[in-house]
């Protein structure tokens, strides 16, 4: 499979981007190729479900990356744009397993892939001008639509790196892994009450799962999840 040629959709105001092109997606139609850029998102929406605030100034689209899906492909998303924006902004950009982008201490953007009729279909949301959430950084004095571009850039690599398989993702993603070395407690995918492991991040496998060593126990593979609260260093 060959990284596709993007063409760009561009909207003012839409309620989601990526509710736009997944409806295309379950409509039938090959949404491959196809991203779709707003100026504004009034739902916008991250990972499980969790709204992402979207006001004017920030970059905002969601792109159809065709028939592909293997487990690490969020992680490679994420390495793909963090160095983009390394590359073009020096943002000093990291990646916290499995889907967001950091700088500093603060939450730079994010990103949501989901598979419908087949299709992938990859969200991604960057802090830029707009008033960010509190705790949160961004490229603030950037213009949006050069960030988008950029990001644009940074899902083709990601996607290219992803189709070249999980050890060249976790290789890549060691240079810019938020948690190896410090302490975390990540929520597993049942996310029942106490179904938590706490110990200290130990990089990434091959399928693009958390290791996370116990002290006194054997490291464990976090396949599914989400990291609760990690010590910030």
């Amino acid at each position: 499979m060959a990284v596709p040629a993007f063409r760009v959709l561009r909207f003012e105001s839409v309620a989601s981007t990526q509710d736009l092109l997944v409806a295309r997606a379950r409509a039938g139609e090959d949404v491959t190729g196809l991203c779709v850029r707003a100026r504004e998102q009034t739902r916008g929406r991250g990972r499980r479900g969790s709204a992402w605030s979207s006001p004017p100034g920030g970059s905002y689209q969601s792109l159809g990356l065709g028939r592909v899906a293997p487990p690490w492909l969020t992680l490679a998303l994420g390495v793909g744009v963090a160095e983009a924006l390394n590359a073009a902004f020096d943002a000093g950009a990291a990646v916290k397993w499995p889907n967001d982008v950091f700088r500093g201490g603060g939450k730079l953007g994010g990103i949501i892939v989901e598979v419908v009729a087949g299709q992938a279909v990859a969200g991604v949301g960057v802090n830029v001008g707009e008033v960010a959430p509190p705790g949160a950084a961004s490229l603030t004095g950037a213009d949006p639509d050069e960030v988008s571009d950029v990001v644009l850039r940074g899902v083709g690599s990601g996607l290219e790196l992803a189709l070249a398989g999980g050890e060249a993702v976790a290789a890549r993603f060691a240079a810019l892994d938020l948690l190896r070395g410090r302490e975390v407690v990540v929520a597993l995918g049942s996310a029942r009450e106490g179904d938590v492991v706490t110990g200290v991040g130990a990089g990434v496998d091959a399928t693009g799962a958390l290791l996370v060593a116990v002290p006194g126990g054997p490291t464990v593979r976090v396949a599914s999840g989400h990291v609760v609260r990690f010590r910030a260093g």
